[in-house]
C-alpha cells in the first residue's frame, strides 16, 4: 500500500465534510476546516498535498481566498461548488485552482480524480507503463495512449481497433488501471468465444431454470463489472439481436438477467475492442450503426507491428526475459525478423521467439538457417509423414490419425489465438461446422 497523503477539506457544512472524510479517507490522511479563516491557518502550518475547497465557505466565492494560500505550497487543490456559472467557474482557475468539481457530482468524480493525482505524485507515471505492460517507443502510439490515461473515464466509453495481435487486452488493462484501484473490477468478455444462445446470459446473467442447463444461477458480466470496468474484446462478432440489447442496458444502466423480473443497476467504464472494420459491418447490416456511435466515445486505434519496426527488438528482448530458456539473438537476425509482414502482430512475434528458443542451439545468428533446422534424423527429412506417424498409422490406422491431427492442430491454434474461435477457424482454413465437431471431442 502506497504511503497516505494528507488532504485538508475545507466546507462550513459538517454533514457534508463528514460525507467527504467518508470517500477519500482510504486514500489520505484527512484533517477539516470549518471556516476560510480555519482553513488559511491550517495550510500555514502544515503541509498538505491536497486541499478540497468549497467555494463558497463563508460567503460568495470565499473559497478563492483559501485557493490563493495554496498556490505559494506545493498544494494541489480542487474548489467544489454548488454553482455551475461559467464566470465563476472561469474565475477559480483564473485563481490557480488544478480542478473544479460541481458538489452535484462529487460522489462519482472525485475519487478517480484523486486516485490519478496520487498515482502522479508518488512516481507512478504513466510513460512507465510502456517499460512494462505495453512495451513501445512509438511516439504516436505512446502520445495517443497517454492521452486517454489523462483523461477521467468512469463511466466512460473507449473503443479500440487494431489487427489481431497488436495488444488490444493489454490497452484495455492500462486504462482501467489508471482509473480505479486493484479493488475494482476489470471484467474481460471475448464475444467471439461465446456462442449465440449463450452471450445473453454471460452479459446479463441467469435464474436457476431460466433455461435448459441453467442448473444454477449465474451473476452476468454487466453486473460484474459494476463500479470498474468492462471490456468487450472482439465486439464485431456479437449477433446482431443482442446487440439491440446491450444498447438498451448501457444506455438505461440497467437490465435483466434471462428469466428474471428483478431489474438490475449496474454503472462502468466500457472498453471495447476489434480486429474487424466496423463501418463494412455496418454496411453490411452485420453491425447496428447506433451501438457503434454508443461504444466509440474515445477511439484508439493502434498501429500494426508492420507500422513500428522498431519496437521488435524491444519485444524480443522482452519475450526472451520473460522465458525459463534464455538464447542470444544477434543483430542480423534481428534485423531479418524487422523485415517480415507480421500478420499476426505481437501475438506472432512471440510465438516465432518461443519456437526459437527451442532450437538446439542458444545463439541465432541466421533466422532463416535456424528455421530450416528439424530434430528429425536425416532419413525422415523431406516426408510429410515422419517415420513414427507412419508406425502410428499402421497400428491405429489411418481414421485415428487424421482424427489425432485435427484435434492437436486445433487445441495448438485455440492456444496460439489465446481461445478466440474466429481467428483459430481462418488460420485452419476450416468451416464453423467443422470447427464444432473437432472441438466437442476435445478434453479441455
Amino acid at each position: 500500500m502506497k504511503q497516505k497523503i494528507r488532504i485538508l477539506i475545507a466546507d462550513d457544512d459538517k454533514y457534508f465534510r463528514i460525507a467527504l472524510k467518508d470517500q477519500v479517507s482510504v486514500y489520505g490522511i484527512c484533517e477539516e476546516a470549518e471556516s476560510e479563516l480555519q482553513a488559511i491557518e491550517k495550510i500555514q502550518n502544515n503541509h498538505y498535498d491536497l486541499a478540497i475547497i468549497d467555494m463558497d465557505i463563508d460567503g460568495e466565492k470565499s473559497g478563492l481566498n483559501i485557493l490563493k494560500k495554496t498556490k505559494l505550497l506545493p498544494t494541489h487543490s480542487i474548489i467544489l461548488s454548488s454553482q455551475n456559472d461559467e464566470r465563476i467557474i472561469e474565475e477559480a482557475y483564473i485563481a490557480g485552482c488544478d480542478h473544479f468539481l460541481a458538489k452535484l457530482h462529487y460522489k462519482k468524480y472525485l475519487e478517480p480524480y484523486i486516485y490519478k493525482f496520487i498515482n502522479n505524485i508518488q512516481g507512478k507515471e504513466t510513460s512507465s507503463l510502456f517499460n512494462s505492460k505495453f512495451i513501445t517507443q512509438d511516439e504516436q502510439l505512446k502520445e495517443q495512449i497517454l492521452n486517454i490515461c489523462e483523461m477521467n473515464l468512469k463511466n466512460k466509453t473507449v473503443f479500440i481497433s487494431g489487427e489481431t495481435g497488436v495488444g488490444k487486452s493489454l490497452v484495455a488493462e492500462v486504462l482501467h488501471s489508471q482509473t480505479y484501484d486493484n479493488t475494482k473490477p476489470f471484467v474481460h468478455l471475448n464475444c467471439s468465444e461465446i456462442s449465440e444462445n449463450l452471450i445473453e446470459s454471460e452479459l446479463f446473467g441467469h435464474e436457476k431454470g431460466a433455461f435448459t442447463g441453467a442448473i444454477n444461477k449465474k451473476i452476468g458480466k454487466l453486473e460484474l463489472a459494476n463500479g470498474g470496468t468492462l471490456f468487450l474484446d472482439e465486439i464485431a462478432t456479437m449477433p446482431i439481436t443482442m446487440q439491440q440489447k446491450l444498447l438498451k442496458a448501457l444506455d438505461t444502466h440497467s437490465f435483466y438477467p434471462v428469466g428474471s423480473n428483478k431489474e438490475i443497476k449496474s454503472e462502468f467504464t466500457l472498453i471495447t475492442a476489434t480486429c474487424e472494420d466496423l463501418f463494412e459491418k455496418i454496411h453490411k447490416n452485420e453491425f447496428r450503426k447506433d451501438l457503434f456511435f454508443r461504444v466509440s466515445g474515445i477511439n484508439l486505434d493502434i498501429k500494426p507491428l508492420r507500422e513500428r519496426v522498431d519496437d521488435i527488438p524491444l519485444l524480443i528482448r522482452h519475450f526472451i526475459n520473460s522465458s525459463a530458456r534464455k538464447i542470444i539473438i544477434k543483430d542480423q537476425a534481428i534485423e531479418q525478423l524487422k523485415q517480415r509482414p507480421w500478420t499476426g502482430n505481437i501475438r506472432e512475434l512471440k510465438r516465432k521467439i518461443e519456437l526459437l528458443s527451442t532450437k538446439k542451439h542458444g545463439i541465432i545468428e541466421n533466422i532463416l538457417e535456424a528455421e530450416s533446422q528439424t530434430f528429425l534424423n536425416e532419413n525422415e527429412q523431406n516426408q510429410l509423414l515422419t517415420r513414427s506417424q507412419q508406425d502410428f498409422i499402421k497400428s491405429f490406422g489411418l481414421k485415428k490419425f487424421i482424427q489425432e491431427i485435427e484435434q492437436l492442430s486445433l487445441k495448438d491454434s485455440l492456444s496460439r489465438n489465446q481461445g478466440k474461435i474466429t481467428h483459430t477457424i481462418k488460420e485452419l482454413q476450416i468451416s464453423t461446422s467443422a470447427f464444432y465437431r473437432i472441438f466437442e471431442n476435445l478434453k479441455i
